[in-house]
């Protein structure tokens, strides 16, 4: 005789006609499936016995699909109407599990990072009464269990934002796959019974490398990293996202016509697609980083088109994590400058734009994002004039030469300069406040 665990399975049984016929239980459904005229015999039980034996495996295995086993049978109409209830048995984590496999064809790299991130750390653990969220089962997901899981990362001290990415956006992706497969019968994201945490926390604000910081930065790797000095310039002076400067491919780049073609991205050492379609775009290159990428630039027979054109000294594609980690936060710690992702340098890049008066238009063709965005988060940054294309060439010029340090701090004649107790040399008559550079007049549009 077979024992039915937790209402899941599959016995022979001798129905009112005398004949045998499969009791089913699964996915919180009873049924009685008949085997016309197979008679209650040793040798018909044996050959039953061996067909339930096989249902109990896929049912317990989560693979039992019953019109294929019963295309006529008693329950036939409610599978094909899409009616049947969701297993009771696969719990939230279970689903998770099989399901964080798939999404690496899906997202991007990173945004698996995310997911993994707060399901472990956030998701699956809260505790609910005295089950944890993972194991609960998706047939008993109520909007109340989704309110509690708000409340508790509320409770945590997370801010709405953040409460808000981990709810809406990532367990919602799940949640919305798991309805796609039949788990689900119902949305729990109905607006009118369970909205995100009003956020009143203010978003993070744009923090730029001010353009002194960007000299010294620059020229520390010159001299002390001088195999990363072109990509670090090309950083500052042309803003991409590092995910997509590390997947700039020789191809790519056209000196003789200053262009790049940004249409890839690379994060984690995956490469896929930019981040956005409005990402994909062909930069204008200014004058002073061609001739940077001009003076690196390898001969032509020692390159393929397909090489990437920034690598790490071996010749590997530059990993964003590892350069931060190795090359980045200790130039800027030997510097004494505040450590600030390398990913803001596209904001010292932006900024240091509307300092001197560029066009939104022109940011957005060089940045990929949109006006709309740029206005709305370099505000501040936003002059009033209107510029062409010559003044900021002229106006990069002034600010990579006069902001410039002129010594550095290991050069024996700054250190004679000090010594001696000389000061820096005073502005040049007539050169007061209107005369400086619009670098070193910033004043309220600080970098």
């Amino acid at each position: 005789m077979v024992v039915l665990t937790m209402g899941v399975g599959c016995v022979v049984k001798r129905n009112q006609n005398g004949n045998l016929a499969l009791r089913l239980f699964f996915s919180g459904l009873r049924s009685w499936e008949g085997i016309r005229g197979l008679k209650d015999t040793s040798e018909n039980r044996d050959f039953l016995e061996a067909k339930a034996k096989v249902i109990r495996r896929e049912i317990h295995d989560g693979t039992f699909d019953y019109l294929r086993w019963f295309p006529d049978g008693n329950l036939s109409h409610l599978f094909r109407q899409g009616k049947v209830p969701p297993s009771p048995t696969i719990t939230v984590e279970q689903f998770y599990k099989e399901w964080i496999k798939k999404q690496g064809d899906r997202v991007r790299a990173h945004r698996v990072k995310d997911y993994v991130s707060q399901f472990n750390r956030h998701i699956l653990p809260a505790r609910l009464g005295h089950k944890r969220f993972g194991n609960l089962a998706f047939a008993l997901l109520r909007v109340t269990h989704l309110q509690d899981l708000q409340g508790k990362l509320k409770g945590k001290g997370l801010k709405a934002r953040s409460v808000n990415g981990i709810v809406h956006s990532s367990l919602r992706a799940m949640l919305k796959a798991a309805r796609a497969e039949g788990l689900l019968t119902v949305d729990l994201y109905d607006k009118a019974f369970f909205t995100p945490l009003p956020v009143t926390d203010s978003k993070p604000s744009i923090d730029p490398y001010t353009p002194e910081e960007r000299e010294i930065i620059i020229e520390a790797f010159r001299t002390k990293r001088p195999h990363y000095y072109k990509f670090v310039f090309f950083h500052f002076w042309q803003g991409p996202r590092p995910s997509e400067s590390t997947a700039l491919r020789r191809e790519d780049v056209d000196l003789r016509y200053a262009t790049a073609n940004i249409h890839r991205s690379r994060v984690q050492g995956h490469e896929a697609g930019t981040k956005t379609v409005r990402s994909n775009r062909e930069i204008r290159l200014h004058d002073n980083v061609v001739e940077v990428l001009k003076d690196e630039n390898p001969a032509p027979l020692k390159v393929k088109p397909d090489d990437y054109f920034f690598t790490t000294p071996a010749g590997y594609p530059i990993d964003e994590e590892n350069f931060y980690k190795r090359e980045w936060l200790p130039i800027l710690t030997a510097k004494k400058i505040r450590p600030r992702p390398f990913y803001n340098t596209r904001h010292s890049y932006v900024s240091f734009l509307y300092s001197i008066g560029a066009r939104s238009g022109f940011i957005s063709s060089q940045t990929g994002d949109s006006i709309k965005t740029l206005e709305a988060d370099y505000a501040k940054y936003i002059e009033e004039a209107d510029q062409n294309r010559q003044f900021v060439e002229a106006q990069i010029q002034k600010s990579a030469t006069q902001v410039q340090p002129p010594y550095s701090a290991d050069d024996n004649a700054y250190k004679l300069k000090k010594k001696k107790g000389l000061r820096k040399q005073p502005l040049k008559d007539g050169a007061g406040e209107e005369g400086r550079t619009p670098d070193l007049m910033l004043g309220k549009h600080t970098l």
